[in-house]
């Protein structure tokens, strides 16, 4: 009897593919096999595990909890395997892994993460390069991107994210000083990330109107010096559910009202279809959405 019970490798390839895709029409085009193969391969792979890997949609299929699970499994075999062969191929060059992210995500998301990702890829050497938008003439040329636009936009190569739940946020030590509802806001300091839109776009989204001039306070380039200042007690911030949430759960940062409004920008996963396909850009998108999604659930 064989030591390992593994569906076939078919199966996986087919199944990995089109989760990573979220479409059996672009999985089967990947593999260059036709549409109802990947089904009946996911089908098979559905039936032997006794459990669904996916909700069907009309135009998209999501994967279950168990879907995911499998996933993260299915990503790190295959990336191991695909190291395994460059080795006995003669390859003996370093991984190398170039992701181009925005310095706000990559400050307050992605580096308090990353020894988590690295963990994964321990042999894969990872470059983040901090900018607002990928450089395509660089040498090396960026594998994948992590960047911020507005919410609905057509973004080629690109995957939604997520998209923000804004609220205002402050230093626990403030919320004391009779900070319980937002016409309390008129004896704060308004800390502002580039402009005073937020602020603007959270008073007009109150159920009740508040007389408050948004125009005072103190404006900041980047959202991390805004909220370094919001957690040191200078003033009010507008923080969110993802990049404020390391934040938030630490206690430097508390939200002191309930209210919040949906951002009208968000963040995108970008890789061209030929990065998408490389194991460690992979590896790295499933890793990606599987903690996105968890967070997500978390701040419910």
């Amino acid at each position: 009897m064989s030591k390992y019970r593994l569906p076939v490798l078919n199966s996986l390839r087919a199944f990995e593919a089109a989760a990573r895709h979220q479409s059996i029409k672009i999985a089967g085009d990947e593999l260059h096999v036709t549409h109802a193969a990947v089904s009946r391969h996911i089908h098979n792979l559905e039936v032997q595990l006794g459990r669904d890997l996916f909700e069907r949609h009309h135009r998209k299929i999501v994967l279950t909890d168990d879907g995911q699970i499998l996933l993260g499994a299915v990503t790190l075999a295959f990336l191991h395997i695909h190291r395994a062969i460059e080795r006995l191929s003669g390859n003996q060059s370093s991984t190398r892994l170039v992701i181009s992210v925005d310095p706000d995500f990559a400050a307050l998301w992605l580096v308090p993460r990353l020894a988590e990702f690295q963990s994964i890829v321990a042999d894969t050497l990872v470059e983040i390069i901090a900018e607002k938008r990928a450089d395509s003439s660089r040498n090396p040329p960026v594998d994948c991107a992590i960047h911020y636009a507005p919410a609905g936009l057509e973004v080629e190569n690109g995957e939604l994210l997520f998209r923000s739940r804004l609220f205002p946020v402050c230093a626990p030590q403030s919320t004391e000083a009779a900070l319980r509802s937002p016409p309390d806001l008129r004896r704060q300091v308004l800390l502002h990330d580039r402009s005073v839109a937020e602020w603007q776009d959270y008073l007009q989204n109150l159920p009740a109107a508040v007389d408050i001039d948004v125009r005072s306070g103190i404006v900041f380039s980047e959202t991390a010096l805004c909220l370094d200042a919001a957690a040191r007690g200078q003033g009010i911030a507008i923080g969110d559910d993802y990049l404020a949430a390391i934040y938030l759960a630490e206690g430097r940062l508390v939200k002191p009202f309930e209210s919040w409004f949906l951002s009208k920008n968000a963040y995108y996963f970008i890789a061209g279809e030929i990065a998408s396909r490389h194991p460690v850009v992979k590896a790295f998108r499933t890793w990606l959405f599987r903690t996105i999604d968890g967070q997500s659930i978390e701040s419910r």
